[in-house]
Order: structure tokens, then sequence, then C-alpha cells
């Protein structure tokens, strides 16, 4: 009776992590060229005005401890 052999499973995962390598080098072309169609006119973002405002308060606590 012949040995079973690994090849399938090694060739399976060969296969998948070349579908992988791939299909994250299509997502990676495909976000570069996302974020060079961004508009260069855009303004830059800014932070928020928080100069005349509070911090919020602590939200309620039950008392409950966890360990």
């Amino acid at each position: 009776m012949p040995a079973l052999s690994d090849a399938p499973l090694f060739l399976h995962l060969a296969g998948s992590l070349a579908f992988v390598a791939v299909a994250g080098r299509g997502i990676g072309w495909a976000l570069d060229a996302w974020v060079r169609r961004a508009p260069e006119t855009a303004p830059p973002a800014a932070p928020e005005d928080t100069a005349g405002t509070e911090p919020a308060e602590a939200p309620p606590h039950s008392g409950a401890r966890i360990r």
C-alpha cells in the first residue's frame, strides 16, 4: 500500500499564499491610486477648536471590579 503524501497539502498552501500575495499587491496598488487621485487643492484638515469647552464628565461607575 503506497504511503500517503503531503504534496497536495503543500501545493494548496503554496497556492493560497500566492493568491494572498497577489491580492495584497492589487489592494496596495488600488489604495495607492486612490490616494494619488485625492484633490491637491483640498484644504488640510485642521484640529477641532476646544479652547472654550470643558472636558466631559466621566461616566458613572457601578462599583463592580474586573478581576
